[in-house]
């Protein structure tokens, strides 16, 4: 009695507006007559390409980052088809060893609807050359570009470590003899600058191994066209001081529309006797200045000072 009724619950349930689920499926099936009958149209589509080595093992030559596939169907199919992310085709190679491997690719390397197929792959096959992982010790050279502004000039240019490690397969790094920096621009430069730099590798396909190494250079003025009188002298010492000279002359550096807007505020003088014990002392002067003022001296260049 159950079951019966339950088999006509669900006869009722199919036959519920059959009128409307007819058309449906009528309609259904006549765009998919349509858009398979359409013009083919053709299309390609570029799927990103992964190879997946050992650890201890590189791939040692160029093979392209992308796949190629020419592809011809209707337009509304290809139109997905280019609309679509794909995951990367994965060339497993994670069990191979050093030498060279041939890697073909197929209409079945790409997901497609039906009434779309493959007319081309380009490339069809790649070369892959496996060589040993190596590391080495290459020196680096700073590449520096352009001249500071007038008045001013590169003073000294340092890197550290001086030397950087590599690693990359055999063939390529063992042809590199020394590796440049990425260009430091200085044309605009007027204060000295301490700065992690980046290193040119473009095209060499190797890596560094470490941290990358910081450049300082030091940028110093070298003719003055202002004078600050009277900057006072800050001595940093827990002790009570006596200065036979309580302010120095500056000269510096600076761009004349910048002049107006000179803090007197932010110039000044500093001699450091931090953790000095009590005595006499003849130290240097140091100047803070605002930034793209350039020091070019002062005067005097150093202070008398008691502590007591």
């Amino acid at each position: 009695m159950g079951s019966g009724s339950t088999l006509e619950k669900l006869w009722a349930l199919l036959m519920a507006n059959t009128g409307a689920k007819i058309i449906s499926v009528l309609i259904a099936v006549v765009l998919w007559v349509v858009v398979l009958g359409s013009r083919n149209v053709e299309a390609t589509k570029e799927i990103p390409l992964e190879v997946v080595t050992p650890a201890n093992v590189l791939v040692a030559n160029d093979v392209p980052d992308k796949i190629a596939f020419r592809l011809s169907g209707p337009k509304a199919f290809l139109r997905a088809v280019l609309d679509r992310r794909d995951d990367p085709i994965r060339v497993n190679l994670a069990g191979a060893k050093p030498g060279l491997v041939t890697y073909r690719f197929f209409s079945d390397n790409i997901r497609l609807p039906i009434g779309v197929k493959v007319l081309s792959i380009m490339p069809a096959s790649i070369p892959i050359r496996l060589e040993a992982l190596k590391h080495r010790d290459v020196p680096l050279k700073v590449d520096i570009k352009g001249v500071p502004p007038e008045g001013f000039r590169v003073a000294k240019v340092a890197i550290e470590p001086e030397v950087v490690r590599l690693k990359g397969a055999e063939s390529r790094i063992n042809t590199i003899t020394q590796i440049a920096t990425a260009p430091i621009d200085v044309s605009e430069l007027k204060q000295s600058f301490e700065r992690e730099v980046a290193l040119d590798l473009f095209g060499q396909g190797v890596q560094v191994d470490g941290p990358l190494p910081k450049v300082r250079v030091e940028i110093e003025a070298i003719s003055a066209n202002f004078r600050i009188k009277n900057v006072d002298i800050r001595v940093l010492s827990s002790y009570k001081i006596r200065l036979e000279e309580k302010t120095v002359t500056v000269f510096v550096r600076v761009d004349p529309k910048d002049l107006k807007s000179l803090d007197r505020n932010s110039v000044f003088a500093v001699v450091d006797l931090q953790g000095k014990p009590k005595g006499k002392y003849i130290e240097p002067i140091r100047v803070k200045l605002p930034e793209g003022v350039g020091l070019v001296r002062v005067v005097p260049e150093r202070a008398q000072v008691t502590l007591y």
